[in-house]
């Protein structure tokens, strides 16, 4: 078996209590995947080693160059998906020529992000690691206890404040602009933007 060495990470997502779901909506939630991946491939192919698409009902995943920027990335992929979403990133090489269809390739990359999305799902986890250190694992939990402690509504502005600026969110949300500021002050948001830089930089130092 042909092995490549050279270092990348998985990305995997599931989306949360989506089998208990009526047909409809899930055929929707699916539709919706299509597009935002192919959106997605589109705005990050510098950083896309093998495309993301659907793998396992309403999941999907894709293949990432080391050193892409992982926050940005993530967070660009919540803030356009509807629902909460386990997302789980797995570093490593491939045992598996690199091709462009992410559903051909293997790997520990692949092999760590599963193990890490399924722990993930057991404990409750929206964003988890494999295959990094025990920092980036704590980090990922405080990440995941946070997001629970939000309502429905906040979790989503969370995702867009993380990718656009407070009008830019208000415009999407269909609110006024004070309306997004009153969230933010409900979910204390300069101390998580705080805890987010600081997320971010462990993240990009890796």
């Amino acid at each position: 078996m042909m092995k490549n060495n050279t270092p990348y990470v998985a990305l995997l997502g599931d989306a949360v209590a989506s089998r208990r779901l009526a047909p409809p909506e899930r055929q929707a939630l699916l539709q919706q995947i299509r597009s935002v991946l192919s959106t997605f491939n589109r705005q990050w192919r510098s950083s896309v080693a093998a495309k993301f698409t659907i793998a396992l009902g309403d999941q999907f995943e894709g293949l990432l160059v080391a050193g892409a920027p992982l926050w940005d990335i993530v967070h660009t992929l919540r803030a356009e998906l509807t629902g909460d979403w386990v997302i789980a990133c797995g570093r490593g090489p491939l045992t598996t020529a690199l091709t462009p269809d992410v559903l051909e390739l293997d790997g520990p990359c692949f092999h760590r992000a599963r193990e890490a999305l399924e722990q993930a799902k057991r404990d409750r986890r929206v964003l988890a690691f494999g295959g990094y250190d025990g920092a980036t694992v704590a980090l990922a939990s405080y990440y995941s206890a946070l997001y629970w402690t939000w309502t429905s509504r906040q979790r989503q502005a969370a995702a867009l404040l993380r990718t656009m600026e407070p009008a830019a969110v208000a415009a999407r949300l269909g609110v006024d602009r004070s309306a997004v500021s009153h969230l933010a002050r409900r979910m204390s948001w300069r101390l998580v933007e705080s805890a987010d830089h600081a997320f971010r930089a462990h993240l990009e130092a890796l």
